[in-house]
């Protein structure tokens, strides 16, 4: 029998939720729902709680046999898949393992790693080694994809290149602090543009769109494409990657794609390096969930060899 996996991507603006067949990655079924952090972890759960469970009822009605059950979340998640920060919605001390794990054997990751891995396994990644993905949506993070698998770090945390200050000094030695997050993430941006036009409910989509008519949203993305090219162009030289892959909603769109790539070749240190492929993610918008579903599947040894090694090396 072919077997499935639930791959549910909990976002910062909306929620996931997809069947995944294990044997390609397909997307058998899904779901989306806004996800509503301003209501708190609990409620956040909650909505989660409820995917996997429409999502197991549409599996038993097609007769599909779930071999697992991934999350994702926008958060740093340990490698015991452990959440560990608040910076969307906080789970910790919440009772998810008990509650999630009631529908089928559960792992939990970041969800730039999730989408990392399903690149290498049938994306824009494959057969690319070592490669870097990095989400530029409503967060921003990295991942460094090595052998097929995700570089975790010392405690899972190897997901940063922006959320921290960067302390620079400008001609008359005053100290210039600056925090990519906060400033080119699409949360941020969709803040500081509704600030700029009396538009509480602006959003990053909405700079975007108003680009080629309001000069101040051209300038504001001019500045946060330059700025997140510096901080790619840094990755590249500390990581070194065959391949840097740009994910979510603004780091593959086509009209931004393009354009973020010339600017980070500038920001390139080594010449050899400045002509590397720098392209759009292949997978989409479901990417998270398919790679967290495939890694379900692995952590929980619940697929067979032949199949987790044609994940990990396409």
């Amino acid at each position: 029998m072919t077997r499935h996996a639930i791959g549910i991507d909990v976002g910062g603006t909306k929620t996931k939720a997809c069947i995944i067949r294990l044997s390609d990655g397909a997307v058998v079924a899904e779901r989306t729902e806004a996800t509503l952090c301003q209501n708190g972890g609990g409620a956040v759960l909650d909505l989660v709680c409820n995917l996997a469970a429409a999502m197991q009822d549409r599996a038993n009605a097609q007769d599909l046999d779930i071999a697992a059950l991934g999350i994702c979340l926008p958060e740093l998640v340990t490698r015991e898949g452990e959440p560990a920060s608040a910076w969307n919605f906080d789970w910790r001390g919440l009772d998810y393992r008990a509650r999630l794990g009631a529908f089928a054997p559960l792992h939990i990751d970041s969800d730039v790693r999730a989408a990392a891995f399903a690149e290498g396994w049938m994306g824009a990644g494959r057969g690319v080694d070592p490669f870097v993905y990095a989400t530029i949506s409503t967060g921003l993070s990295h991942s460094l994809v090595i052998g097929g698998a995700p570089y975790e770090g010392a405690r899972g945390f190897a997901i940063h290149f922006s959320g921290s200050d960067i302390v620079a000094f400008d001609g008359e030695g005053r100290a210039v602090r600056h925090n990519l997050e906060l400033f080119a993430g699409g949360k941020a941006l969709g803040e500081r543009y509704g600030a700029l036009t009396g538009r509480p409910d602006a959003s990053a989509r909405a700079l975007f769109e108003a680009e080629a008519t309001d000069p101040r949203a051209a300038a504001m993305v001019a500045d946060a494409l330059l700025s997140l090219a510096s901080y790619l162009g840094q990755l590249v030289n500390t990581l070194d990657p065959a391949m840097l892959v740009l994910g979510g909603g603004i780091g593959s769109d086509p009209k931004v794609t393009p354009r973020l790539a010339a600017l980070t070749r500038g920001f390139i240190w080594a010449e050899g390096a400045r002509d590397m492929p720098i392209v759009p993610s292949l997978i989409g918008d479901t990417a998270c969930a398919i790679g967290v579903a495939a890694l379900a599947a692995r952590a929980n040894g619940t697929i067979a060899e032949k199949t987790i090694s044609k994940m990990e090396r396409p």
